[in-house]
Formats: C-alpha cells, structure tokens, sequence
C-alpha cells in the first residue's frame, strides 16, 4: 500500500494552460470570419428570396383583384331595373359629358319607338382613348372602356341629390305613361319624378315611385398610381365615375402593365340568342377609325366581353430581363399581343385572361 502511494505523489502535476499561440489564434479567427460570412450569405439570400416573394405575391394579388373588379362590374353592366326596355341605343357622344347632357340623350332615347336605353358597355381604341377630357394621366396604347347600368339601390324621390342623375320608371297603369323618365335631381323632383309606384294592397293613391341613380364608369390604365406631382411611375388600373357636372377619379389596382377588351357580338340567327357569335377587339396601336367605325353599330348587340389583362411588380428585380409577350386580346379578328418596353424589362409581369357575360342584356335575347 505505501508504495502504491509513493507512485501516486510521483506522478507529474497538470498544468493548466495559460495562453495560445500566433497560429492558433490566427486559425480560429479564420474559422470565425467563414462561419460569419456565410451566416451573412444565408441571410441576404434569404431577405432577397423573401423581397422576391413578396413582389410577386404583390403583383399577383393586384391582376387578381383588378380582374375581379372588372368581372363584378362588367356582369352588372345593362342592369336597368324595371325600365320597358328590351332594345338599346348607343350613346355615341364623348362618355365624359356630364349629366345634364346625357339627361339629354336619355330622354331622347325614352321617346322613341320601341323605348331604348343606353348599350351596356362601349370601347375605345387607344387612339380614340387619348382624346378623352376625363381620364387623367392616361397611358398612351392601352384600350378604354365605358359601362353604364342603374343603381341597384333605389332612392325615395324626396331624398335624391342634387345634379345627379336619376332614372324613374313606372308600376302603376294609370300613370299613360309607357317609357321611363331621367332627369337631374333639383329643385323640381317632385314634378320631373312624378310616375308612380303600385298602389296600396288596402286600396288609396299611390306614392311616387322610387328612382335609381344613373351610373357611368370609364376603366383605363394611367402612368401612376399616386399622381401627385410628377407621379410615382407605376401603372395602375383606374376608374373615373360620373358624378353630377363631373368625374370622380379613383385608383383600384396598382401594376396593372397592359389590358384589352374583346367584345362578343350576338349577330346571328337574325333574331339573336344571346350567345356570342363574333369575337372583335379594339386593343394596340394599330386599331384606329375602321375599329371604331366597325362597333359605332354593334355595341347594342355586344352579350361578353373578354378581358386579357397584364400585371407587373410595382419594383423591379436586378438582373431579370423579361423579354417576352402577353396575349392582350385582338386588334378587329387579329390575336394582339404585349411586349414590354425596352425601358421597362427588369419588372416581373404576368398575363390573365377571362371571359364575362352581360347577363342582364344577353339574359333578353334568350328564347
């Protein structure tokens, strides 16, 4: 045993370590300075694949929403309510005049025989577009186009506002009168809205009729989204809306690149079915006055419109180059298509395309 324990006190004591050297510090530090950089590497690729991302959700959602505006809208275009009228007119005037002039119109158009109200939706070639007095900032090329319907909210004759227009129609058969009425809330509505509603079930005179207010809306592509001052560059989806003397201008959708509007005409059998049976567009720099001239007789007989629509990032994505074509609908018969300019290629862009009836003015011409 003791001289187990004499080996023991014979061992050499540990040293405890008491620094580096030059190497290894220099060593470690390399393997640190890797480790940093390629936690850095991992993070800026990360936060670019995110920004990417979040471009693209962007644009998507914006073609999306903007489709589905114009879907909504365009499938209540021709929406008249109760108005005896199973033929059309077409307003051939600018869409920009206000609603004493197309209080005008509508008049006429209630005294003829059969009674007539306005085509549901009437187009622009890009040349015709760029002379329009209501559509500010207006980006050149692109295609408008004009949709006008009935509130389907009805509006009591003593609450209608004034220099707006509203379109009163009758349910009484005492009224003789076997059209429709549209004037401009004023002062005189309790003498230019005077048809009648059904009389009481309990029997006693009838009330005045509510009426409905008239809606015109021009959709187009402007230069900017927020337009102040100079702009800020990104092209938008916009809609000016008739409102009294004037037009309200609001954006809806940001990115929106290019659009185009195909119009399906119901020109066969003779006495029409409801059913598109020609496809014409007003879309790209070559459609002009035969296009115009082409229509100027067929926007009442227009039962769908096809809508190819182009959205872009609002940002654009170094080193992307997109260099290829949308489909944005036809110039008369002829597939028209997109292609960036050279300025704008670095901006990510998808294309949609979609396909809405006018049921309310299609759902007529049924058998």
């Amino acid at each position: 045993m003791t001289s187990v324990v004499k080996n023991a006190r014979s061992l050499p004591r540990l040293r405890a370590m008491r620094g580096v050297s030059l190497v290894e510090v220099m060593v470690g530090l390399t393997i640190g300075m890797l480790l940093v950089a390629g936690l850095a590497l991992m993070f800026g690729n990360a936060s670019r694949a995110n920004s990417e991302l979040d471009k693209s959700v962007r644009h998507i959602e914006n073609g999306r929403y903007a489709l589905d505006l114009l879907t909504q809208e365009i499938s209540l275009a021709g929406y008249y309510g109760t108005v005896p009228a199973t033929a059309g007119g077409t307003l051939t005037n600018s869409p920009c005049q206000d609603s004493t002039t197309l209080a005008t119109a509508l008049v006429t158009m209630q005294n003829t025989v059969p009674v007539t109200v306005p085509a549901p939706v009437q187009g622009f070639t890009p040349a015709a577009a760029a002379s329009l007095t209501c559509i500010p900032n207006y980006k050149s090329g692109t295609p408008v186009l004009a949709i006008r319907r009935l509130d389907t909210a009805t509006t009591a004759i003593g609450s209608l506002t004034n220099g707006v227009l509203y379109v009163q129609t009758s349910h009484n058969q005492f009224d003789n009168y076997a059209s429709y009425k549209a004037a401009v809330g004023s002062g005189s509505n309790a003498t230019n809205f005077n048809l009648k509603a059904l009389p009481p079930a309990g029997g006693g005179a009838a009330s005045a009729n509510p009426a409905r207010r008239f809606i015109s809306r021009i959709y187009y592509i402007a230069n900017c989204n927020d337009c102040s001052g100079a702009g800020d560059g990104i092209p938008t989806l916009r809609v000016s809306e008739l409102n009294g003397a004037t037009f309200t201008n609001q954006p809806l959708a940001e990115g929106i690149d290019q659009i185009g509007f195909d119009f399906g005409i119901d020109d066969s059998p003779a006495t029409r079915d409801g059913v598109p049976d020609t496809w014409y567009g007003l879309n790209g720099p070559s459609a002009g006055a035969t296009e115009t001239t082409y229509m100027s007789t067929r926007w009442v007989d227009v039962v769908a419109v096809r809508i190819s629509l182009v959205s872009r990032s609002p940002e654009f994505t170094a080193g992307w180059s997109d260099v290829g074509t949308y489909a944005a609908g036809q110039t008369n018969t002829t597939a028209f298509s997109y292609s960036p300019p050279s300025t704008a290629l670095n901006f990510k862009r998808r294309g949609y395309v979609t396909t809405i009836r006018l049921n309310n003015w299609a759902g007529l011409r049924e058998s």
